[in-house]
């Protein structure tokens, strides 16, 4: 198969899928005007409003309080590692900055060095 024949294949495909989506919107478009006729289209529509803003409130709010809960977790009670809490400390040398018990306690001399090197 040559590079034309190719681009005649992918040619046809592409217009075979834009008639499928033609005949897909024009089928959308005869089934939103059996649930929504035009007679009574509005209050339809005002009464599916009514009906989803509170669900549409309420997964809002549970979207907000499930962010702030792991941004929380994330920052106030450490990191999760392995299942359970990683464990933060005050890093000595630098006024309360929390690290990671783990990276301290794995090299000492190693972090007091780079602290040092940092001039702290």
């Amino acid at each position: 198969m040559g590079g034309e024949s190719i681009m005649k294949v992918v040619m046809e495909k592409l217009k075979e899928l834009l008639v499928l989506l033609e005949n897909f919107g024009g089928f959308l478009e005869e089934e939103l005007e059996k649930v929504f006729p035009a007679d009574s289209r509005e209050e339809k529509v005002r009464h599916w409003i009514q009906v989803g803003t509170p669900f549409l409130i309420l997964g809002v709010a549970l979207l907000l309080l499930y962010c702030c809960v792991s941004c929380c977790c994330r920052y106030c009670c450490g990191r999760r590692s392995g299942g359970g809490v990683m464990k933060m400390m005050k890093a000595p040398g630098r006024g309360g900055h929390l690290i990671p018990r783990t990276v301290f306690e794995s090299d000492p001399s190693g972090y007091f060095r780079a602290l040092h090197a940092d001039g702290r």
